[in-house]
């Protein structure tokens, strides 16, 4: 249950502290006194989206903190499978909202994202808003409705939801995979054709990686041949040759005996020697290397033609392909292969895509027909709830019926078209409840609604802001006693302008808007016994308290 509520720099609440209590609560004020403002704040709790305008102009930040008492909910497996501190006997749930509009979520002072605020949220507290009651209207809240009460009597009703919501997502992602193939498939023949013929091209050019410069550089030797191999034999005659009388290496040496035996002479000397001595080494290593460059050149073709034409082609293909390198042309060739692979596949991929298109359906249209069964065994217990309340809450002649049609398709939800059906007048046919309810009679359906919640699911709290809107007299009366027979189930905060409701609690509350001379405060305190008479004789006659206001105050209250 919901013990502890505190806003710091929340609109026009500067700080405020409150302690709720198990039972039935009301909450009670003016119109405008800012009972809306406290909603807001505990639905900040809920994990709705932060406003930088909900920050009081003069703060850097606001700060709502609710601590609840969860021991008996089961919820142990939440806070494990989410790694948050379990503190089952006082659970603080903080939010902080800054002016810039960021936000920040804990629970037990561990950070959370607000898809885990909210998941955890939705365990311990149900807000129903005046804004809800319009959501009644729509068909996917309708089945959420009886999804929610299927899984109170029904074992395993939520898992097989869980479990449908996987597979039918699985089922569009193939649907949709096999859409784009069989797009592909009309144009993929033609694409086939054309990729296929560059592929050919490529792959009978025989390209290797740095052929083209290994060509380029052939063909320069073999333009400038002449030229080369004189050089290289000239390196070859100067530096080693028998047929000269004195070769250039012959007379080195020579020179390399006299600077050794001087050496010892001077140190210069002997230096002198060593780097003739590498100079000779070099010049050896020099004439065997022009060897070898000269028996290559010999060796080599030549033919200027060929090696000029191989590059023509490989020219030819970069600027066909639009590449600037060999290397970029055979990332191209492995890209057509790519391209054909997936080609050559689609039907292949297209035929394995509708047999299993056709495998999840039926698994689908299985598990949503077990859903529908489990829908239908609820929907006569709701009925006959629903149209006892609302006949008790003054709509004499009021029927109800839970419309469960089979659709021919598959939807998120099974293959289910849920519809709401209500006449509130004698001898007038159902209708879908947003065409003929009024706005006070969807309020009471809904209170019958939660009503029946209440009794199935484990909720601690639940909050209902202004439910009893439009009624009066008799009607408020039954109200209170529907509330007070909810509250015998669960912590029940109701925000309320009826004096009926307001004798029937446990706990009263009171919200204040005071002005003083520098800004507007929202406050708001727990009354006691005696100002809690006064407030409900004021409800009932307003600010001047007649005595017989008094009187019926103290009846309201004594009949509790």
């Amino acid at each position: 249950m919901l013990q502890h509520l505190s806003i710091k720099n929340y609109a026009i609440i500067d700080a405020l502290e409150i302690d709720f209590h198990q039972g039935f609560s009301v909450v009670t004020g003016e119109t405008g006194s800012g009972k809306s403002i406290i909603l807001g704040a505990l639905q900040l709790i809920m994990g709705h989206r932060a406003d930088r305008k909900a920050v009081h102009p003069k703060a850097k930040k606001c700060v709502i903190e609710a601590s609840f008492d969860i021991e008996n909910y089961f919820l142990s497996d939440f806070f494990h499978q989410e790694d948050i501190d379990y503190e089952p006997s006082q659970t603080i749930v903080r939010r902080e909202v800054y002016a810039n509009g960021k936000s920040r979520a804990f629970i037990n002072d561990c950070p959370v994202n607000l898809e885990q605020l909210r998941e955890f949220s939705s365990e311990v507290v149900d807000i129903h808003s005046q804004h809800q009651s319009l959501l009644l209207h729509k068909s996917n809240y309708q089945l959420q409705l009886i999804d929610g009460l299927s899984q109170a009597n029904t074992e395993g009703h939520r898992e097989l939801i869980l479990s449908y919501k996987k597979e039918y997502q699985n089922l569009k992602d193939v649907e949709s995979e096999l859409h784009a193939l069989l797009s592909v498939g009309e144009s993929s023949k033609s694409q086939l054709d054309y990729y296929s013929f560059l592929h050919s091209e490529l792959e009978s050019a025989n390209l290797i990686a740095g052929e083209k410069e290994s060509l380029q550089s052939t063909l320069k030797r073999a333009e400038r041949k002449e030229e080369v191999l004189h050089t290289l034999q000239k390196i070859a005659f100067t530096l080693d040759n028998n047929h000269l009388q004195t070769p250039v290496n012959n007379q080195l040496q020579e020179l390399a005996v006299d600077l050794q035996k001087i050496s010892e002479v001077d140190e210069t000397y002997s230096a002198c020697a060593e780097r003739l001595e590498s100079v000779l080494i070099e010049l050896l290593d020099l004439s065997k290397e022009s060897e070898l460059l000269l028996s290559k050149m010999e060796q080599e073709d030549g033919n200027t033609e060929a090696i000029s034409h191989r590059l023509n082609l490989i020219h030819q293909l970069e600027q066909k392909h639009q590449v600037i390198s060999l290397e970029a042309l055979l990332d191209k060739q492995s890209e057509l292969e790519d391209k054909l692979t997936k080609l050559s596949s689609v039907e292949g991929r297209i035929s394995e895509l509708e047999a299993e298109r056709d495998k999840l359906r039926l698994q689908l249209s299985d598990t949503a027909d077990t859903i529908s069964l489990n829908r239908a065994k609820v929907s006569a217990e709701i009925e006959t709830f629903l149209i006892e309340t609302i006949q008790e809450l003054g709509i004499k002649n009021g029927q109800f019926k839970v419309s469960i049609e089979p659709q021919a398709e598959l939807n998120e939800w099974g293959k289910d078209r849920i519809r709401f059906l209500f006449s509130a007048n004698r001898g007038m046919p159902l209708e879908e409840m947003s065409k003929v309810a009024s706005g006070g009679e969807t309020s009471r359906l809904m209170l019958a609604i939660k009503a029946l919640l209440v009794k199935h699911l484990n909720l601690p709290c639940l909050i209902l802001d202004e439910i009893d809107t439009g009624v009066s007299g008799e009607v408020a009366g039954k109200i209170s006693k529907i509330l007070l027979s909810m509250a015998r189930e669960i912590q029940l905060i109701v925000i309320s302008h009826l004096p009926q409701v307001a004798a029937k609690a446990d706990h009263h509350y009171k919200v204040e808007k005071i002005d003083d001379l520098t800004a507007t405060k929202t406050t708001i305190c727990k009354l006691s016994k005696d100002q809690r008479l006064e407030e409900v004789a004021k409800m009932l006659s307003g600010e001047t308290i007649s005595t017989a206001a008094l009187e019926n105050a103290k009846a309201l209250i004594s009949n509790h």
